[in-house]
């Protein structure tokens, strides 16, 4: 009886190890596997901070866009702006023509 309980205990000790060696072996598995895509991710990040990077004679309107979107919203914006100036100068330029004339008629 002595020796049944020592063996009955001696096995359950085993069976709690096995079970530890198997868990060790899953997570290390994980580890392995988790490690793999954290190197993965940090590639990418590091391609996609490359990519982001301004180049020398970027101009510092451009500094901060990250998607096309926003690119292609601030050139529409910078080209609004250039045609507001044009019209503006344009106006500016018939307003003194007129004042250097005052008695031509202008079609515009």
């Amino acid at each position: 009886t002595k020796v049944e309980n020592a063996f009955a205990d001696y096995r359950h000790k085993y069976e709690v190890q096995v079970g530890l060696i198997t868990e060790l072996g899953q997570k290390t598995a994980e580890i392995t596997s988790l490690t793999e895509e954290k190197k993965k991710l940090q590639d990418e990040l590091e391609a996609l901070q490359v990519s982001m990077t301004p180049v020398e004679d970027e101009p510092e309107t451009a500094h901060g866009l990250t998607t096309r979107a926003e690119l292609v919203e601030k050139i529409r914006a910078l080209g609004q702006d250039v045609l507001d100036g044009v019209k503006y100068g344009f106006n500016n330029a018939v307003g003194q023509l007129k004042v250097l004339n005052p008695t031509v008629e202008l079609n515009t």
